[in-house]
């Protein structure tokens, strides 16, 4: 399994990135860090002034990511001048003339107010930052810098994501193990179950009684069909060949799928230890069920 190791697509959620990407003056930085979460979840901290472009922003991480809680800052530090605009309060310019008309007329008072005194008028003249932007040279600066982070944040995460699988394979090699040592020991269970019965039978019956032959084989047969763990085992090295196959070569992400997986796994090792008294098996199956519960740990880190 490891030596298509290369061709594996494993990932982690857990990760950083940054990127930066600059262009006539402006430059943008973002960062981005990724941790384990249900679903897909994004949180990001925009400048107003850009605040337009978070839908964009937004489909480029759901295109990279399936399943973190994404959290991304922009800083974006312009040498240029801070884009403003000028505003006229005109409806505030109408509200002072009428009132000097009505002061000019009330008192007969003479004068003519001009523009310059008009624009010293409190609340007249206003500077305002520039509506937020959604134009192409903004998307395309801030676009390429997440696409930077982004990348970086895949290359942590796949890397994380190696070092886990890794560790998987040598844990779902011990249970191949404790499952095929399981299978050895189950072989001998009927003549275990058989001398056990005829123990028991011996010491209760009398000196001259003789056991029939036949209700003892029924009795074998009977007690050795409960304690049968054939179909548990086949089972379990079903789930465990779909873990192998779901490990070395993902379709997309794996998480969800090996944590299921996994708890079937589970319930087969309760099943088989439940229904086999040989104090081995029961053993063996404490290992699987230990290393199950490693497995179940690991893969809430994967995506």
């Amino acid at each position: 399994m490891s030596a298509d190791r290369d061709r594996f697509q494993v990932k982690s959620m857990t990760g950083f990135g940054q990127g930066t990407a600059e262009r006539d003056g402006v430059r943008a930085q973002v960062e981005l860090k990724g941790v384990n979460h249900r679903f897909l979840d994004v949180k990001m901290k925009l400048p107003g002034e850009v605040a337009l472009l978070e839908p964009r922003l937004r489909a480029e991480v759901q295109e990279r990511v399936t399943r973190a809680r994404i959290d991304i800052a922009v800083t974006i530090v312009s040498s240029r001048p801070a884009p403003a605009q000028v505003v006229i309060n005109e409806t505030l310019v109408g509200e002072y003339l009428r009132s000097v008309a009505a002061l000019k007329k009330e008192f007969g008072l003479k004068g003519i107010v001009g523009l310059e005194t008009v624009l010293t008028l409190p609340g007249v003249v206003m500077v305002q930052a520039a509506p937020a932007s959604t134009d192409g040279a903004a998307a395309t600066l801030l676009t390429g810098a997440l696409r930077k982070a982004l990348d970086a944040y895949d290359a942590m995460r796949t890397s994380e994501g190696l070092r886990l699988a890794e560790d998987l394979e040598v844990r779902l090699q011990a249970i191949r193990s404790a499952a095929r040592r399981i299978e050895e020991d189950a072989r001998g269970l009927p003549e275990t179950y058989a001398r056990r019965i005829k123990e028991r039978v011996a010491t209760l019956m009398d000196g001259g009684r003789v056991l029939e032959e036949g209700r003892l084989a029924q009795e074998v047969a009977l007690l050795a069909g409960r304690a049968d763990i054939t179909e548990e085992l086949v089972r379990l090295q079903g789930y465990l060949a779909q873990a192998e196959e779901t490990l070395a070569r993902p379709q997309g992400p794996i998480g969800k799928t090996l944590d299921f997986i996994m708890q079937e796994m589970n319930r087969e090792a309760n099943t088989i230890s439940s229904k086999a008294e040989a104090l081995p098996i029961c053993q063996e199956a404490l290992v699987i069920k230990a290393e199950v519960e490693k497995i179940r740990e690991q893969v809430q880190n994967l995506e």
